[in-house]
């Protein structure tokens, strides 16, 4: 069991703000690509020490940078997330960001409860409504 509370990796910091709650805050300027959530997703794993977390992510205020190769990959595929994760809340901040994290859930629905929200305290809201199993 790791006692690591913040990972800091290419695209974002991932931090354990609570004994079943994480966050993801995207850094300005980065480019999300599939290496960079894959290795948000590792990070995820490796802070949670085998508790399903509730997860927030948090985009920055600034219209985010998608590679498109990022919007075609199932990341949850083979992954058992539903181990480590008891719900995602998305908060993007604005019409770009929001527009292409909802675009990537209809495709790629979530294993987990998941929502999208513009404003973080709405993501937090929920994310605090959603029980613990």
């Amino acid at each position: 069991m790791t006692t690591q509370t913040l990972i800091d990796t290419t695209v974002a910091t991932v931090q354990r703000t609570g004994p079943d709650r994480l966050e993801v805050r995207f850094k300005p300027g980065t480019t999300l690509t599939v290496p960079g959530i894959q290795e948000v997703l590792k990070a995820r794993q490796a802070l949670g020490n085998g508790v399903r977390s509730r997860v927030l992510f948090v985009f920055t205020t600034d219209e985010t940078d998608f590679d498109m190769t990022r919007i075609t990959t199932h990341y949850y595929a083979g992954l058992p997330v539903e181990q480590f994760t008891l719900a995602t809340a998305w908060a993007t901040r604005n019409e770009h960001n929001d527009r292409f994290a909802r675009l990537y859930f209809a495709y790629f629905p979530s294993p987990v409860p998941n929502a999208i929200f513009r404003e973080e305290r709405e993501a937090v809201a929920w994310l605090d409504a959603q029980v613990v199993q």
